[in-house]
């Protein structure tokens, strides 16, 4: 009873080529909440290839691990879509809640993770037959969800709570809650799983967290509204987008220190980095454009247009 299909609205879009080739050629899936589509952006040469019809606001993204699903939150339809990638079109959708924005898929591809903000619970999917498997009590209104590498931790931000709590992905239930900045948003985990790094939207700062003892070990202010943040070369600098600044902030990972300011589009969202460890995508909501930096020079060496209202919150760049 989950499946609607949808054809997929090919549309290429000439756009800026990359001044800077990349080592790996994934696509991008990025969310156009007012435009009920997902834009498909071919990273080798920077131009979006296709435009996949996604009804009901489509905002977070999860692209499975082996490339072959991506999952899109649809706010207003209630739940998300699964799209196929060797088909670029929806295949099913899956009705959760009616506050879903948030969403992950574990490190096996076997589960998904959703995020209700009006019902305060992480809902467990299998990926499979998307039946619900459990749902889970956590704070209020969360957000941001991320997996540990090694596949045992769910890490949830809440935004109204303030918080973030650590879901043992083998007992679904949570291990603990920890107190961060105000309205935690959209974080990023590290590849040894040690720290986290969360965007407080209100308090315009960043949180790390050390996992083991879920613990805040610092605070890094940043620019206003930072909404979500990722790691570049080989975990030594955290890109954080900042709202309000049409900005993205540069974190020295060793001092913990904003080391630059990068000028994007207008109130960037999303943020996600290129497997090549060094290209780092940002979705802007209101330039309705995608802005890629790259994270040794710290230049903005690409503008990538795509639909209106890009948000693309989460991991939406394929391996």
């Amino acid at each position: 009873m989950f499946l609607v299909s949808y054809k997929a609205v090919a549309i290429c879009i000439a756009t800026a080529f990359l001044s800077t080739p990349l080592a790996a050629q994934p696509f991008a899936y990025i969310s156009n909440q007012l435009d009920d589509s997902v834009s498909v952006i071919d990273t080798a040469t920077g131009r979006v290839v296709d435009t996949i019809a996604v009804a009901g606001k489509p905002a977070g993204v999860a692209v499975a691990p082996d490339g072959s699903k991506v999952y899109v939150s649809t706010p207003e339809a209630k739940g998300f879509a699964v799209v196929d990638t060797k088909k670029r079109e929806a295949i099913a959708t899956v009705i959760v809640n009616d506050g879903v924005l948030g969403i992950a898929v574990g490190a096996e591809g076997e589960r998904i993770y959703v995020a209700d903000w009006y019902e305060n619970t992480v809902s467990v999917i299998d990926a499979k037959s998307l039946q619900l498997i459990k749902t889970i009590a956590v704070g209020e209104s969360p957000s941001g969800l991320i997996v540990s590498p090694d596949n045992r931790w769910l890490y949830v931000a809440n935004r109204i709570s303030n918080s973030v709590s650590k879901i043992d992905l083998n007992t679904l239930t949570v291990k603990k809650t920890v107190p961060v900045g105000t309205h935690p948003f959209g974080l990023t985990i590290d590849a040894r799983g040690e720290r986290i790094y969360v965007a407080n939207v209100k308090s315009d700062d960043v949180t790390v967290v050390e996992t083991a003892r879920m613990q805040p070990i610092a605070t890094i202010k940043v620019h206003m509204l930072p909404y979500a943040t990722t790691l570049a070369l080989n975990d030594s600098r955290l890109l954080v987008t900042n709202q309000n600044d049409g900005s993205v902030s540069v974190i020295d990972i060793e001092t913990l220190k904003e080391i630059a300011q990068i000028t994007v589009g207008d109130k960037p969202e999303g943020i996600n980095t290129h497997p090549d460890d060094r290209h780092v995508y940002v979705a802007n909501w209101f330039d309705s454009n995608v802005s890629v930096i790259d994270a040794k020079t710290l230049k903005v060496i690409a503008t990538i247009e795509t639909g209106e209202g890009s948000r693309a919150f989460g991991q939406f760049i394929g391996k």
